[in-house]
């Protein structure tokens, strides 16, 4: 027996659904070009950790609980990362002619994507769940997604893969020091009445 949702709740679930079969289909079909070790590790850990999410949401329909979301030890593998800042001589990028030719970069390159856009898909339709157990999962996929988007990235950053340009010192601090802080609104007289010590009876 499946919950009882609102039809914009079955609708956004429906696409969070097809969405992460499309997802884990795309990536099993480009795991056979990853040559690099750590690549294809992360790959089968992104894909296991995909699986277990979507099933969670299947089992969450079909009311037979929550399931098990990603396990924190993964998520944790972004940690302390400092990304490389600047272009070092990136190489022109082209289509691959043919199958044979999709490489280490394009894998990762696939694989941050379909994390990115996962993300922003799982965290639109959260916001649109009136269930609440539905939207903290739905929402936990999407930080999940991210998570795994940028431990991609952070694997692309180092091998040069994927480069930051940045602006030039003086245009970066224009930006950054057009905006200021703003003074903290005072509050209210009933606020300060309302505070602990200031009750009268």
């Amino acid at each position: 027996m499946t919950m009882t949702l609102g039809a914009h709740e079955v609708l956004e679930l429906h696409e969070v659904l097809n969405d992460a079969i499309h997802g884990i289909n795309t990536l099993r079909l480009y795991r056979p070009h990853a040559k690099d070790q750590t690549l294809q590790t992360m790959i089968e850990m992104h894909m296991n950790a995909l699986s277990m999410e979507y099933n969670s949401l299947i089992q969450l329909m079909n009311q037979q609980g929550a399931g098990n979301m990603m396990s924190p030890r993964h998520m944790a593998r972004t940690q302390g990362f400092q990304p490389t800042y600047g272009l070092r001589n990136p190489e022109t990028q082209t289509p691959a002619s043919s199958v044979e030719d999709i490489d280490d970069y394009d894998v990762t390159s696939c694989l941050i994507n379909c994390h990115k856009h996962a993300a922003a898909m799982k965290m639109k339709a959260a916001l649109e769940m009136a269930n609440p157990t539905l939207r903290r999962t739905i929402q936990l996929g999407a930080n999940a997604c991210a998570d795994m988007a940028y431990e991609a990235f952070q694997y692309a950053n180092q091998r040069g893969y994927y480069q930051i340009p940045t602006l030039k010192d003086t245009t970066q601090s224009n930006y950054m020091q057009s905006y200021g802080t703003m003074p903290m609104p005072q509050m209210t007289q009933m606020n300060q009445m309302n505070q602990p010590g200031n009750m009268t009876m």
